[in-house]
């Protein structure tokens, strides 16, 4: 399986048992895990940034606001370009862009070469997710899809305890830059490995048009999707973003303790969500989504009007119900299409949710803690996540 043609020649009509193509699953894994870190790290680094660049909350929330719109563009562009040139080309493009953007972002010198490397960090990781994912449905069999996207949500998982200690590797040497520039080598170089070993599919998906994307979105259920992923990556993205700023701002902690609270937080959502992707497949994907959405809803706000044991145990509990969210979310995406608009019905429900999840929510968290507190932030979106809960039920 080291070659595109092996791995074409091998898939049957309907996918594979995922035994036969764990390696493909596995890599690709590995590249949402760096794709992932190339966003993410920026998080835990906001500290550093907005005291070096003598920021406000607001201007800080801009950044995340243009990572998410850039994510949202290039989502939408992916389906396109996963029919013009494959899967495997769309993967290679993000991998070696998500590298330029964050050397963009390690090496500048002021605030307006900031929003154009975040804007393009958004933009070069936004074109994998699609792809990513289209490609593991044609790989996988349909009963092995909750297994499938249990193993590669581990990518996040790992990814978000390992940006925090990054981060502060990156600044104990001297400089938050170094964790970006760091980041870049290693996408750099899975980016050659990929071109050399990486699979692909000759399945590629349609080229879409007005005709498909109007069949897609007058579909109920794709517009519920959208909404409960704009939840999901903003409950693991968003609000973790913005975390490390609330614990340094608000609650005390120094930005050592926050990121390392942040990242500790982040070890039992591994095994769960290899859990969630398992049980996925043997009970409702609603149902899975529904628990998880409670746990994070009370978490917040926990974490928003609970005292300093209270918080750190939300943190934790946070974490953890997060990361049990996109397993059957993403079960439910490929459910409701057929493998030609698999890819574009992928591009678009999830082009929502970087705005709204990754940028408009934590940008207005920001905002609210100018005006008032993160800690009603936090709260109000709490309270948001577990009215979420009715739309699951109409899934």
């Amino acid at each position: 399986m080291s070659s595109t043609e092996d791995t074409s020649q091998l898939c049957e009509p309907h996918g594979m048992r995922l035994s036969r193509v764990l390696f493909p699953v596995v890599l690709l894994t590995c590249i949402f895990f760096l794709n992932f870190i190339a966003r993410q790290i920026t998080g835990p680094s906001l500290p550093e940034i907005e005291r070096v660049f003598h920021l406000s909350h607001t201007q800080i929330g801009l950044f995340i606001l243009l990572m998410g719109t850039g994510f949202c563009f290039s989502q939408i562009g992916a389906a396109f370009l996963a029919a013009r040139w494959g899967y495997k080309r769309c993967i290679l493009i993000s991998l070696w862009g998500s590298a330029a953007a964050a050397v963009v972002v390690a090496g500048a010198g002021s605030i307006l070469v900031l929003y154009f490397g975040f804007l393009g960090l958004g933009m070069a990781g936004g074109l994998y997710v699609p792809s990513g994912i289209a490609l593991i449905t044609v790989l996988v069999q349909p009963r092995d899809w909750g297994k499938a996207m249990g193993i590669h949500e581990v990518a996040p998982s790992i990814a978000l305890i390992s940006v925090p200690f990054i981060a502060t590797a990156a600044v104990f040497l001297g400089s938050w830059r170094w964790g970006f520039y760091a980041t870049a080598l290693a996408l750099a170089i899975l980016g050659c490995l990929y071109w050399r070993i990486g699979v692909d599919s000759q399945k590629r998906p349609s080229s879409p048009n007005i005709t498909r994307i109007l069949e897609i979105i007058r579909q109920p259920s794709f517009w519920q999707l959208c909404v409960l992923l704009s939840m999901a990556v903003g409950v693991e993205t968003g609000v973790y973003t913005m975390t490390p700023l609330y614990l340094v701002n608000e609650r005390g902690f120094d930005l050592s303790e926050a990121n390392q609270l942040l990242g500790l937080s982040r070890i039992p959502s591994v095994a769960l969500v290899l859990l969630s992707g398992w049980l996925t497949d043997r009970l409702s994907p609603t149902k899975a989504v529904a628990a998880a959405l409670a746990v994070t809803g009370c978490a917040l706000i926990g974490m928003g009007l609970g005292s300093a044991g209270v918080l750190v145990i939300c943190v934790f509990l946070l974490a953890a119900a997060a990361a049990c969210l996109f397993p059957p979310m993403l079960s439910m995406a490929s459910a409701i299409s057929t493998t030609e608009n698999r890819a574009l019905t992928l591009s678009l429900s999830i082009a929502v949710a970087p705005v709204i999840g990754s940028g408009l929510l934590p940008a207005a968290i920001a905002f609210t803690a100018d005006i008032f507190s993160f800690a009603v932030g936090f709260t109000g979106t709490g309270l948001l996540l577990l009215a979420g809960i009715g739309l699951v039920k109409r899934q």
